[in-house]
C-alpha cells in the first residue's frame, strides 16, 4: 500500500544502487510481519527500474500447494532460467555450461550455484549494472523430504548449504555485479550461516524497525479498509481503528486476517464481527506476539464448525478439509477437491465460504488456486492449536491417499486418451475431457500421499484391488500428460518409501514391486 514501509523500501533501494554495499540483503522477521509484501514491492520496483537488471524472483511457500515452491533445489534453476530469458549474453553462457554439465539440475545446490549462476554470470564481470535476484520466505523451503510440511534436519541442512554457497560465490575474486535480496524468519539454521553476518550481508530485522512507524503503517491499512465506503465509514470510529492497530502488535497478518473476517460477511454484519473479534482477543495480548493471531484463528474455526448451534459433528469434516488443502502437492480447484474428497461442489463451497478469512477460494470453481492465505495458519493448526482442534500432519495424506486411489478406481478406463490407433503417440496438445484435474492429481501424486500417511500398510489391499488392474490405464494417462519418466520414478519411489521406510508395511513389496516389472 502506498505510504507504508517507506523507510524500509528506501533502505533497500539505496542498497541496490550502492556498489560498495554487501551483495546480500537479509530481511528477517517473524511470521506475518510483512516480509512477502516487501519482497513483492521490491520485485515490482526493480522490474520497472531501467538502471538495474531484475534477474528474477523465487517465492518459497508452504501454503500454495505447489511442491516446487517448497523445494530449495528449484530455486537456483528457476533464477537462472528467468535471467536467461531476458539476457542473450547470460543465456549463451548458461547453454555452454549445461552442455558441459547436463546433470547439474539434479546435483546439490552448491553445484547448482556454481554452474548455473556463478560461471555463466562471469559474462557480466566487466559490467557495472546491478543484477538483482529476490528469494522470499526461504525458511518455508526445504528438500523433497519436507514436502509434508514437517521440518527436519536434512531440510535445514540444504537451506544452510545454499546460503553458505551464495556467500562463497560473492566472496570470490572475480565477482559479477549481482545482488540477492533474501527474506526469512530468523530461524536458527538460517541465523547460523554467514548470511546473518553484517560483514557479508546488509541485515534488517523487522522487529528492530521503529514500532511507532510500523503501527502507523498498519493503522493506515486498517483505516483504508474500514472506511472504504460511506456505509462502512458510518459504522467504524477512529477508536475502532486504533484498537485493532494496537492489537496487531506490529504483525500485519493480524490486521489482514481480522479485516477479512469482519468484512467478509457483508456490511450489515461487519461491525458485530469486528467487536466480537476484539472482545475475543483482548485478554490474551500479553502472552506473546502470536497470541492475537491464534485467538483469531480459533474464533474463525469455531464459527466455521458451528452448524445449528453445535460444532461437534462438523469439526472433524472441517479438519479433514483443511488438512487436505494443506497437504496437497498441487494447487487444486474447488471442483477437483470436491471430486477427490467425494463431496458435492455445493457442500464444499459452503464449508469453504466459512473459511474465507484464512483460505483463498478462486471465483471460478474450475480454476486451480485453492490454498491457505498464510503459512502461519498451517503452523497454528499443526502445532499451536488446542488439542481438540489440532491437526496431525498425516491426516491430509491419509485423506488424499485414499481419495487418489478411489478417483483412479472411478475414472480410469480403457483408451482414456481416445486414441484412434495404438501405433500412434497419444500425447496431445489438448487434454481430453475424461482426464480431469482430479484424475491428473490422483495419477501423479498417489504414491507420495501413501508414503506420508499414518499407516501405509492399510493401503496394501486397496493398491492391489484398485490400482493393479488399472495399471495400463494409469500409464496411458501419464503418457498423455507427458509424465512417463515420472511414472517410472513413482514406482521406484513407492518401493523405497512405502516398503522400506515403514517397518509395519509387509506387502512383501509385492503389489508395488510387481507393478514396476
Amino acid at each position: 500500500m502506498d505510504g507504508t514501509r517507506v523507510q524500509v523500501l528506501r533502505d533497500i533501494e539505496n542498497w541496490i544502487h550502492n556498489p560498495k554495499a554487501p551483495q546480500i540483503f537479509w530481511l528477517a522477521g517473524m511470521a506475518g510481519t510483512g516480509k512477502s509484501a516487501i519482497a513483492w514491492t521490491v520485485c515490482s520496483r526493480a522490474s520497472a527500474d531501467a538502471r538495474i537488471i531484475f534477474g528474477g524472483s523465487f517465492f518459497c511457500s508452504r501454503s500454495t500447494g505447489l511442491v516446487a515452491q517448497r523445494d530449495v533445489r528449484c530455486v537456483v534453476p528457476t533464477l537462472a532460467q528467468l535471467l536467461a530469458r531476458q539476457s542473450p549474453q547470460f543465456s549463451e553462457a548458461l547453454a555452454d555450461e549445461l552442455a558441459r554439465n547436463p546433470e547439474v539440475l539434479h546435483k546439490q545446490v552448491t553445484a547448482q550455484i556454481e554452474q548455473l549462476l556463478y560461471k555463466p554470470m562471469l559474462a557480466f564481470k566487466d559490467s557495472h549494472v546491478p543484477i538483482v535476484f529476490v528469494i522470499d520466505a526461504l525458511d518455508e523451503c526445504g528438500g523433497q523430504a519436507s514436502v509434508s510440511g514437517t521440518e527436519d534436519a536434512e531440510s535445514h541442512r540444504i537451506v544452510s548449504e545454499m546460503l553458505e554457497a551464495l556467500v562463497t560465490f560473492l566472496r570470490s575474486s572475480t565477482r559479477p555485479p549481482v545482488k540477492f535480496f533474501v527474506t526469512s524468519r530468523p530461524e536458527t539454521h538460517i541465523r547460523d550461516t554467514p548470511v546473518s553476518d553484517v560483514t557479508f550481508s546488509a541485515v534488517l530485522r523487522l522487529h528492530t524497525v521503529n514500532k511507532q512507524q510500523v503501527t502507523s503503517d498498519i493503522r493506515l491499512y486498517i483505516s483504508t479498509k474500514l472506511w472504504s465506503s460511506p456505509q462502512l465509514r458510518s459504522r467504524f470510529t477512529e477508536e475502532d481503528v486504533n484498537m485493532l492497530a494496537q492489537l496487531c502488535d506490529g504483525i500485519f497478518i493480524v490486521a489482514a486476517t481480522a479485516l477479512r473476517y469482519a468484512l467478509g460477511a457483508g456490511v450489515d454484519f461487519a461491525a458485530v464481527r469486528f467487536r466480537t473479534l476484539l472482545n475475543s482477543t483482548r485478554d490474551g495480548l500479553g502472552s506473546g506476539a502470536a497470541v492475537p493471531l491464534d485467538h483469531m484463528y480459533a474464533l474463525i474455526l469455531a464459527e466455521a464448525a458451528r452448524v445449528h448451534g453445535s460444532a461437534v459433528a462438523e469439526l472433524p469434516d472441517l479438519q479433514r478439509l483443511l488438512a487436505s488443502i494443506l497437504s496437497a502437492r498441487m494447487t487444486l480447484s474447488v471442483t477437483a477437491l470436491a471430486d477427490l474428497l467425494d463431496l458435492s461442489i455445493d457442500d464444499l463451497r459452503a464449508s469453504l465460504s466459512r473459511l474465507h478469512a484464512v483460505v483463498h477460494i478462486p471465483d471460478n470453481q474450475g480454476e486451480p488456486g485453492l490454498r491457505t492465505l498464510h503459512a502461519s495458519f498451517g503452523d497454528y493448526l499443526f502445532s499451536r492449536a488446542p488439542s481438540h482442534t489440532r491437526i496431525h500432519h498425516s491426516l491430509g495424506h491419509d485423506s488424499l491417499a485414499r481419495a487418489c486411489l478411489h478417483v483412479m478406481a472411478k475414472r480410469l478406463h480403457f483408451n482414456i486418451s481416445q486414441s484412434r490407433s495404438s501405433y500412434k503417440s497419444n500425447f496431445m496438445q489438448t487434454r481430453p475431457n475424461s482426464i480431469t484435474l482430479s484424475l491428473e492429481y490422483a495419477c501423479i501424486q498417489w504414491t507420495y500421499h501413501v508414503a506420508d500417511s499414518s499407516a501405509p500398510s492399510t493401503f496394501d489391499e486397496e493398491i492391489d484391488i484398485i490400482f493393479r488392474p488399472r495399471f495400463l490405464f494409469w500409464l496411458e494417462v501419464m503418457s498423455v500428460l507427458a509424465q512417463i519418466q515420472r511414472a517410472a520414478a513413482m514406482l521406484m519411489f513407492a518401493i523405497a518409501q512405502v516398503c522400506h521406510l515403514t517397518s509395519g508395511f509387509t506387502i512383501n513389496c509385492s503389489s508395488v514391486y510387481r507393478l514396476s516389472q
